[in-house]
C-alpha cells in the first residue's frame, strides 16, 4: 500500500512539474494573433474592395463660393453690377434624377436682368438620361468640343436670354440668363469645374 501511494505521489508530482515546465514555455511563446490575411473578425474586418458609387467624377472641382467662379475680370463683366440674391435653392429647373445642388448663385439687377447658376451632382447614368430628355423640352443639344461635354441651349424670348446646360459624367451645370450674355462666364465656370 505504501508503495502504490509513493507511485501515485510521484505521478502527481511529475504531472505538476510537467505542467509548470510547459506553462513556462508557453509564456515565452508569442500568443497567436489574427493576421490581416486571415479570416475577417469584427475588429479586423476591412472594408469591401468594391467601389462606392460617387456623385461626381474625381476630376470635378466644384467651388463652394459664387465669388470663386470664373476669372475675376469675366465675373465682374458678367455679374459685377448685380446683387447675389440667393443660393439657388428652391428653383425648379431641369436636373437629373437624384441630383444634389452643390452650388447655387442667383444674381439680379433691376427688374428684368439676372443670371441663375445651379451646379449639381448626380449619378453619371442619371445625368446621361436627363440630357436625353432635354430635346423633348425644346433644348438643342450637342457635344461641345470646348467642354468635352454635352452642351444644351434653350433660347428665351429676348436678346441674351437663354438657358444653357453643360453635363458630363456626374456633373450638371445649369445657367439661365435674362438680358445678360453669360456665355464667356459659363465657359470659364465649366473649365474650372470640369478641367
Amino acid at each position: 500500500m505504501a508503495r502504490s501511494g509513493t507511485r501515485f505521489s510521484s505521478i502527481v508530482v511529475g504531472a505538476v512539474l510537467a505542467a509548470i515546465a510547459l506553462s513556462g514555455c508557453a509564456a515565452d511563446a508569442p500568443s497567436p494573433t489574427a493576421s490581416p490575411s486571415g479570416g475577417p473578425t469584427a475588429s479586423t474586418a476591412s472594408p469591401s474592395a468594391s467601389p462606392t458609387p460617387t456623385e461626381a467624377p474625381a476630376q470635378a472641382n466644384i467651388p463652394t463660393d459664387c465669388a470663386e467662379l470664373g476669372s475675376a475680370d469675366t465675373r465682374q463683366q458678367t455679374v459685377g453690377d448685380m446683387t447675389l440674391q440667393s443660393n439657388g435653392e428652391g428653383f425648379v429647373r431641369p436636373a437629373p434624377e437624384g441630383a444634389t445642388l452643390a452650388l447655387g448663385c442667383d444674381w439680379i439687377v433691376g427688374d428684368a436682368t439676372g443670371l441663375l447658376l445651379l451646379i449639381s451632382t448626380a449619378q453619371p447614368d442619371a445625368v446621361t438620361a436627363a440630357v436625353g430628355e432635354l430635346p423633348a423640352e425644346g433644348y438643342s443639344c450637342q457635344v461641345s468640343d470646348d467642354f468635352g461635354a454635352d452642351f444644351c441651349t434653350l433660347p428665351g424670348a429676348g436678346a441674351d436670354t437663354e438657358e444653357m446646360i453643360v453635363a458630363r459624367e456626374g456633373v450638371w451645370i445649369y445657367m439661365s440668363t435674362v438680358n445678360r450674355n453669360g456665355r464667356a462666364f459659363l465657359s470659364e465656370i465649366v473649365q474650372g469645374v470640369l478641367g
